[in-house]
């Protein structure tokens, strides 16, 4: 384990995508994304342009690359002529946009005066029009964590893309319901921190949207992005993150690539390679009579097996980056964007793939010398020269250091390349919503209106008396501003919480429907368990009744509280009956018989008061 973060001069930078609890962005449309049934399918295809600049950017330009086309499937409350680029866009949605601004103003950022829309290249099929609209609203803030203070550098408003489905050869699927949810994105300075310290920071963060109450909550509906470089190493931007837990792993097994892609290229200088420029061959004659059922596949498909010589590399290829993963690994990642599933290397067992003889015959025919390498890829004979030109400007970019790139996060903690790092100059005016101007009125309105800060929070709720845990808990809840507003009947706060947090939670576990029950016979039952007239212990019994959707107040009559003098009736009664048992075992039997008969209908705490009493 890695631990001198700073002499290795680690550094950090978070963005931060949480999706709103809002409408779409740019129309009326839901953002549920529960809809099953298409109501529409559409195909497109994109490429790339020259920018204002003068020049492709080259992440668009990889992806152009693939020539892939983009099938798009509509739904009728959630995707309309907006999504499907068929309109121009509406008006930004005014709650999306005060919901950023509370948030900019948590982040005691500067608030912009005016909003500007502005269009962002992305020609992966993520979106129909080949951009994503996207606008500042607020910069130089910040977040105190325990950490310490975090810079925030920017705030914006932006749409979700469209989500991906699957891919069938060359064409690749997407739903259009989440394409135009509302997302706010927060970018952090530079964190000179380690791994631990980062995650704390993203917590953070999180913690301070969930209490606006505001946003999405569940998988997939908040995801990181983080930038990870070290001293000698490079900038290399690390995509989709969606469990904060995994970030710690990501960034150290980040840390550890780029540490030995460093030796790979000390390596590399010392065995003197230099720039390659390898000629591809056409080795398929050698595989006629294959026993391997992965070429024999290919070669029924019209495939090639092509290949390049690599002079002085034997055991480069199998170069340990992380335990997981090899620089050959990292190759086959690169020709995997292009719809390639992988490639055989030499430094490979190459009897798991029946090819070894064919192997030994094409390094005997080539001359190849003992320390050379070979890299197989079974591809269409037209696409052999683009795939295996970018594997080779991938070597040499390894040749130079590490390469600045985006990519992919993997559930391991590992990653896999994405794409170059897009270029700066791929942003561009939004002809179609005209700029928003921002009043103070607005600004002061939602500042009065801000939410208690978390640190607030939990020093409020354990001083109402919750654990520090329980009170985190309900910090962390999607139930924090009913909890708040149930505090307002004057029931006991750790009785609530507990109702909220675990009672509920158990009962949806036994399959009773609790989400069917209303917040407003909560707050009844409530109140009746502050005014004596429900026991807290018929709160369970009382939720069952409700989620079946009985009448709160015909529930109440079932569970009405006994008065006092008809318990105490009741246990001289059957006190009688007890006349043959144990003096010792009196009060835990007529426990036991009195709180059978009241259960729910009397607390406990009075009962054993009154079986006290008549045992006296």
């Amino acid at each position: 384990m890695i631990k001198d973060y700073e002499k290795l001069g680690l550094k950090v930078g978070l963005e931060f995508h949480q999706r709103l609890d809002t409408h779409k962005l740019f129309c009326k449309c839901s953002s549920d994304m529960i809809e099953e049934g298409e109501a529409f399918e559409l195909r497109r295809k994109l490429r790339p342009v020259v920018g204002e600049m003068g020049e492709v950017d080259p992440a668009a330009l990889l992806e152009s690359m693939k020539d892939r086309t983009f099938v798009y499937h509509g739904f009728k409350n959630s995707s309309c002529l907006v999504e499907a680029d068929e309109s121009p866009p509406e008006e930004i949605n005014r709650e999306a946009l005060d919901i950023a601004l509370e948030i900019a103003l948590l982040l005691n950022c500067d608030v912009v005066d005016e909003v500007h829309v502005m269009r962002k290249t992305v020609i992966d099929g993520s979106n129909t029009s080949g951009f994503q609209r996207t606008m500042m609203i607020g910069e130089k803030g910040r977040i105190e964590t325990s950490q310490g203070r975090v810079e925030i550098t920017g705030v914006f408003l932006e749409e979700e893309a469209a989500g991906v489905i699957g891919e069938r050869g060359k064409e690749k699927e997407y739903r259009l319901d989440r394409l135009g949810i509302p997302l706010v994105e927060i970018s952090t300075g530079v964190m000179k921190a380690n791994p631990d310290q980062v995650q704390k920071t993203a917590l953070a963060l999180g913690t301070l949207l969930r209490i606006t109450g505001k946003v999405k909550r569940g998988l997939g509906t908040i995801r990181q992005d983080v930038n990870v470089s070290i001293k000698e190493g490079a900038r290399v931007e690390i995509k989709g993150v969606q469990d904060i837990r995994l970030l710690k792993t990501i960034i150290e097994k980040e840390v550890q690539r780029q540490l030995r892609l460093v030796e790979l290229r000390r390596e590399f200088e010392k065995r003197r390679i230099r720039k390659l420029k390898p000629k591809v061959i056409d080795f398929t004659d050698y595989f006629k009579n294959t026993e391997s059922k992965l070429i024999l596949k290919g070669m029924k498909e019209g495939k090639k097996v092509s290949g390049i010589i690599l002079p002085n590399f034997k055991g480069l290829l199998g170069f340990n980056l992380t335990p997981e993963r090899r620089f050959g690994t990292e190759l086959a990642g690169v020709v995997k964007v292009l719809g390639v599933k992988g490639i055989i290397h030499s430094d490979e067992d190459l009897s798991k793939y029946k090819i070894a003889e064919q192997v030994k015959k094409i390094r005997k025919d080539c001359k190849m010398k003992e320390k050379d390498a070979l890299v197989l890829v079974i591809i269409e004979e037209e696409k052999a020269g683009k795939v295996f030109e970018q594997l080779v400007e991938r070597i040499n970019r390894v040749l130079e250091g590490v390469p600045e790139e985006t990519r992919k996060a993997l559930p391991d903690g590992n990653t896999e390349f994405m794409r170059s790092l897009a270029g700066a100059h791929r942003m561009y005016p939004e002809t179609d919503v005209p700029p928003v101007l921002i009043t103070k009125q607005r600004i002061e309105k939602i500042r009065k209106q801000l939410p208690e800060r978390p640190e607030k929070l939990l020093e409020r709720f354990i001083s109402l008396g919750l654990s520090k845990e329980l009170a985190n808990k309900m910090i962390l809840s999607k139930k924090l501003r009913f909890f708040q507003k149930a505090l307002e009947t004057k029931a006991n706060p750790v009785l609530i919480a507990t109702v909220l947090e675990d009672r509920l939670t158990e009962l949806r576990r036994e399959g009773v429907k609790v989400e069917a029950v209303k917040e407003e016979d909560l707050l009844s039952m409530f109140k009746a368990v502050v005014e004596e007239k429900l026991s807290k212990e018929a709160i369970p019994e009382v939720i069952r009744l409700l989620a079946e959707g009985e009448n709160f107040e015909n529930v109440l009559k079932k569970f009405e509280k006994i008065p006092e003098e008809e318990l105490l009736k009741k246990a001289k009664e059957l006190l009688e009956k007890l006349k043959e048992t144990e003096e010792s075992k009196k009060f835990k039997v007529l426990m036991g018989l009195m709180m059978k008969e009241f259960r729910g209908k009397a607390d406990g705490r009075i009962i054993a008061k009154v079986v006290r009493e008549v045992l006296k």
